[in-house]
């Protein structure tokens, strides 16, 4: 509850002060419309549905060991979705999701690579879009915002794929032995050893699923999981056009999708929960500076849609995911 708490607190907290100090008031937001508000937050939280799908397509895909149903699956997706949203560097959704499928069976190695590759297909289709976003406002003459979204799509992608593309193809190093006989000073020997074993065998597993997607046969699902993420990223595009259309602007929804995810790589930055503040000035100064457009109370809308809708209604989801978590648990314990 305090976390949740917390990630709408901070987040709104960032939008208010944004607010006022562009001087947005709530008939500004109420002029553009309660239609065109309601259907872009239906959009945004539509994407939570297809990473359900993606999700389940992968599990599926690339697991023989587990077969989770759809309803704990959307619970578990959505839920995580709300600890990536509310972390600055929006990290640590794959390990609820990890943890998640370990409990359905999966090896915990396996588990996390499964997390691990549904970001790092979120990285790559964004970070395509956010170079041909940086790539249009260079055209208009933008160098500032357009080099900046470079900087940090060339990071997020190095990154990613170091991470990736070593234990797909070299394995993960097995981890020296010292560090777990210097643990042991601290936990005990017994559990010194059992974090080894543990630590290890997910490295093996980590390092086999990883391997798994230079097979052949894995490409159906690579390709599946591509094409969901490209509907999610024109989801995030239809959202902005909508508000935009709403402020008097003409833009096309392919501009839109531009617009979204070159603020989307410039939020990237691990600064604030969620991109915060950061991702509403990336869209203004993006409309000012490549398109000539400014209109704060459409950027506050849309931040209000795309984010705090969805932030809620995966709230929603992460509590009933501990709920069912610690209920499992307490049937399991002993009793005293």
């Amino acid at each position: 509850m305090k976390w949740i708490g917390v990630g709408l607190v901070v987040s709104t907290a960032i939008l208010i002060i944004i607010s006022l100090f562009s001087g947005v008031s709530l008939s500004d937001l109420v002029r553009l419309g309660y239609l065109p508000f309601v259907i872009a937050a239906i959009v945004s939280s539509a994407k939570l549905l297809v990473q359900v799908l993606r999700f389940q397509l992968i599990v599926a895909g690339f697991t023989k060991d587990s077969r989770p149903n759809l309803n704990g699956s959307t619970v578990a997706r959505i839920g995580s979705e709300f600890v990536a949203l509310s972390t600055p560097s929006m990290f640590g959704g794959e390990f609820v999701r990890a943890a998640w499928l370990s409990g359905k069976g999966v090896v915990g190695g396996k588990a996390l690579w499964i997390g691990y590759f549904e970001v790092v297909v979120d990285v790559y289709v964004s970070s395509v879009l956010g170079l041909i976003s940086a790539g249009y406002a260079f055209s208009k003459g933008a160098t500032v915002i357009a080099s900046t979204i470079v900087v940090v799509v060339l990071l997020l992608v190095t990154g990613y794929s170091i991470f990736f593309v070593i234990p797909a193809i070299r394995g993960i190093p097995k981890i020296p032995g010292k560090l777990f006989r210097f643990a042991a000073f601290f936990i005990g020997g017994p559990r010194a050893n059992q974090l080894e074993k543990v630590v290890q065998e997910s490295a093996v597993n980590f390092s086999l699923a990883a391997r798994a997607i230079l097979k052949k046969d894995a490409l159906p699902v690579i390709l599946e999981a591509l094409g969901l993420t490209i509907i999610q990223a024109i989801l995030s595009g239809v959202a902005l056009w909508i508000i935009l259309t709403a402020a008097g602007m003409r833009i096309d929804l392919l501009s839109s999708t531009l617009v979204a995810f070159g603020a989307t790589a410039i939020a990237a930055l691990p600064i604030s929960i969620g991109g915060s503040g950061i991702t509403e000035l990336a869209v203004a100064s993006y409309l000012s500076l490549v398109y000539g457009f400014s209109s704060w109370p459409a950027v506050v809308l849309w931040r209000i849609a795309s984010f705090q809708v969805v932030l809620a209604v995966s709230g929603i989801a992460f509590l009933l995911l501990v709920h069912r978590a610690t209920r499992g648990a307490s049937k399991v314990s002993p009793k005293t």
